[in-house]
């Protein structure tokens, strides 16, 4: 069985393709996006992007995001018979917009994800958590199909890879994606221009933000665990915007010892936890705590409950680091 030939039939079947961001949306479900969207376009087909919320002003760079939306309440449900809802990057139907449990029977849900806690909610589902990220994925889809990437839509590919891998830093980087990259280069996409969008555009209140968290950020464990926090108000303070934080938890990593990082995040009766490890902690492990999910290296959930609170669990839960034997010195 292909389940790539498989999406690809049902994608060229159907008039019309519904493409699905998730929530708090990064550069790997933008950019996969981003290229079919493209895609779709070209080959004649009525597309929609939308996803639960706004995408953050960085990624505005990838084509089709001018034409994303944050759909009304049961635009989902209205798709046509025959349409075909491309979910991405999405592990569960709760992260991306409500009602694909009520779609009508004649409209495929085409679930590609490289997480390993997907749960199976699509008509079809490739699944390839050996992947660095779904843009590789959907690289080997237009292969499969035999679409040869314009420039632009190598570019999404390229940053949806890039961004997922860390600019091809993280232990998820393998060869083929690297060779990926590099074809994609060579269909005209370009890298450096992808991370001048990406990592040098930054708003003066967003450096604000992140100097809010850094001049919080601690230790717990022996030094194994690195710490910190952004309440409401500096959200306030430094008129920043949440997703602007995104990356922050990264530089937790790069403390002496640190071999898992956790940035918190105040909402109005929760927390949102974001979670980065090094071998041989498990990050999904831990956000499986709160009922969270993600990859082994990169994970986030929501505690329930005030900011002290979850200050205390984490410190708390993660004191698993004191006995697997961790050198963090």
């Amino acid at each position: 069985m292909n389940p790539a030939k498989d999406i690809i039939r049902v994608l060229l079947d159907a008039d019309t393709w519904v493409l699905l961001s998730h929530e708090k949306p990064d550069g790997d479900t933008l950019g996969s996006c981003s290229a079919l969207y493209q895609r779709g376009i070209s080959l004649g087909k009525e597309c929609f992007w939308i996803g639960p919320d706004r995408i953050p002003a960085v990624y505005n760079f990838l084509p089709g995001t001018g034409n994303y939306r944050v759909p009304e309440p049961g635009f989902i449900q209205d798709a046509k018979p025959g349409s075909a809802v491309v979910v991405l990057d999405t592990a569960n139907k709760s992260r991306t917009v409500e009602g694909l449990s009520e779609l009508p029977k004649e409209v495929s849900v085409l679930n590609i994800d490289h997480h390993g806690d997907n749960t199976m909610y699509g008509t079809l589902n490739w699944i390839d958590d050996n992947s660095s990220s779904v843009g590789e994925m959907v690289f080997e889809l237009f292969e499969t199909a035999h679409w040869e990437p314009v420039p632009e839509e190598a570019k999404s590919i390229l940053a949806a890879i890039a961004t997922d891998t860390g600019f091809f830093r993280f232990p998820c980087t393998s060869a083929k994606t690297l060779s990926t990259a590099s074809r994609l280069v060579a269909f005209g996409a370009d890298i450096s221009d992808i991370y001048q969008k990406i990592h040098e555009n930054r708003t003066i209140n967003g450096l604000r933000l992140w100097g809010r968290g850094l001049e919080r950020a601690r230790t717990h464990h022996s030094g194994c665990l690195g710490l910190t926090w952004l309440e409401k108000k500096d959200f306030i303070s430094t008129n920043a915007d949440r997703d602007e934080c995104e990356n922050l938890v990264n530089s937790l990593l790069a403390i002496s010892g640190v071999v898992m990082a956790v940035l918190l995040q105040e909402e109005d009766g929760f927390c949102r936890a974001s979670i980065r490890t090094r071998e041989p902690v498990d990050s999904r492990k831990f956000a499986e705590l709160w009922g969270g999910g993600g990859h082994s290296r990169a994970s986030g959930c929501k505690i329930h409950g005030t900011l002290e609170k979850a200050l205390k669990e984490v410190e708390k839960k993660a004191g698993f680091l004191d006995e697997i034997g961790v050198s963090c010195s």
